[in-house]
């Protein structure tokens, strides 16, 4: 493993998800926080990335923005409109 870097589980939801085609990706980085992956995600996906800079983050199963550390469960939820 690199120095300096982390690996997390990036799980997708609702238009993301379908968009990709998938649940879920391990992502490795150099980042330190939620916005350090937030900026990756959007770099990688700049298709997805209006719908990614307004998503939600839950780490680890609670809403949070702040610090990762390595193996961390990151989920970005977009926003849902309902009816």
């Amino acid at each position: 493993m690199e120095k300096d870097t982390m690996e997390v589980k990036v799980l997708y939801f609702a238009k993301i998800r379908e968009e990709l085609g998938k649940n879920s990706e391990t992502i490795r980085f150099t980042g330190k926080t939620t916005e350090d992956l937030r900026v990756l995600l959007k770099n990688k996906y700049p298709n997805l990335a209006p719908i990614i800079e307004i998503s939600r983050i839950a780490v680890n199963g609670e809403y949070y923005e702040g610090p990762l550390r390595e193996g961390d469960t990151v989920a970005i939820i977009p926003p849902v409109s309902g009816g």
